[in-house]
């Protein structure tokens, strides 16, 4: 073999080894249970909030748990399902869950998805999808909450995961609220890895949001950070403009806020526009 030829065989099979690892273990660059740590840190009631635990079991056979974080009348609350980013796990979600819980005073299901906290098996699109419909199965006829009054929460990824629940449900959800989301995993491989172009193929993990958020009439609220050093907050603006069927959407934009820190900086205005967009949500279907 030619030192050229050798060096064209070493290129193929280097190039092939690399489409084969990005193939293989791409979950495992969109989702990291263990950042800062997979197990638990703290519970809702080190910040004073009654709740249960429960554990589902998904239509694939996966055992995941979550916490059901309860206000002392919950059936006369709003209840909100609630969907968490790509690291760490519920219990890092927690001080602003208390927000949720005093400011809006909802009620708040909190779920960690697959191979995240407590939850068994291996996060990936479809697996993820399936632990949120059981999240939402359970929740519509927990006894300990009114069905007429759901709503879904989801922030970066777990607003593509709370867009995908809506649109198969959206008939018993009474409103979305994302914040700092994107339109599809294709397109933040535009932004965050642009080498990686060229294999996009590859990708079996889409979230393509972009593609079913036309299809809500829900109402939805879109809460966009506009310093996000991930999601650029013109995806959300896309999103937002996509959403044509909503019979109320609305875009609340905060200019301190990036990717992490959005409902922390947004401080209470963050938390009345959610509380608003509840009360406004609810008069609606009350029509």
């Amino acid at each position: 073999m030619s030192l050229v030829n050798g060096l064209l065989y070493a290129a193929v099979t280097l190039v092939g080894s690399l489409v084969a690892g990005l193939y293989v273990f791409q979950e495992n660059l969109l989702y990291h249970p263990s950042i800062p740590t997979r197990r638990y840190e703290e519970n809702p009631n080190d910040y004073l909030m009654a709740y249960r635990d429960i554990f589902l079991e998904t239509e694939d056979g996966i055992r995941i748990h979550g916490w059901l974080v309860l206000q002392p009348n919950s059936r006369k609350a709003p209840t909100f399902l609630y969907f968490h980013g790509n690291a760490g796990n519920i219990s890092h979600r927690l001080s602003d869950v208390q927000h949720f819980y005093s400011r809006v005073s909802c009620n708040v299901f909190m779920i960690s998805y697959r191979g995240y906290g407590d939850s068994q098996g291996r996060p990936s699109e479809r697996g993820i999808q399936r632990d949120a419909a059981a999240a939402f199965q359970f929740i519509r006829s927990c006894e300990l909450i009114d069905p007429r009054q759901i709503f879904v929460f989801g922030r970066s990824i777990g607003g593509a995961v709370a867009i995908s629940l809506a649109y198969r449900f959206q008939r018993e959800i009474k409103g979305v609220v994302v914040e700092n989301t994107f339109t599809s995993i294709d397109d933040m491989i535009d932004y965050v890895l642009p080498a990686l172009r060229w294999c996009k193929f590859l990708n079996r993990n889409k979230w393509n949001s972009a593609a079913i958020v036309s299809s809500l009439t829900c109402p939805i609220l879109f809460l966009s950070g506009l310093r996000d050093e991930l999601v650029p907050p013109k995806l959300m603006k896309q999103l937002h403009d996509l959403a044509t069927h909503s019979v109320y959407r609305q875009m609340v934009t905060f200019p301190d806020g990036t990717h992490n820190d959005t409902w922390f900086r947004g401080g209470s205005a963050y938390y009345d526009a959610i509380a608003t967009f509840v009360h406004k949500a609810l008069s609606i279907s009350d029509k």
